[in-house]
């Protein structure tokens, strides 16, 4: 469980599970498909501003 928190503590871990959902053709109401990428991106651009890289100090 531990090794599954830190993935997604990752940035990139949210561009890999948008590519495997379009690599799994994911089918969705157009709308809805249009708002939840709406909400998706901004949630993993703030998730990407929030989360510190690897390596970094404050």
């Amino acid at each position: 469980m531990r090794y599954v928190l830190d993935r997604l503590k990752e940035p990139s871990t949210y561009a890999g599970l948008a590519a495997l959902a379009a690599a799994f053709g994911v089918h969705v109401d157009g709308q809805v498909l249009q708002a939840s990428f709406g909400v998706a991106t901004a949630a993993a651009g703030l998730a990407s501003v929030l989360i510190k890289e690897k390596g970094e100090s404050w």
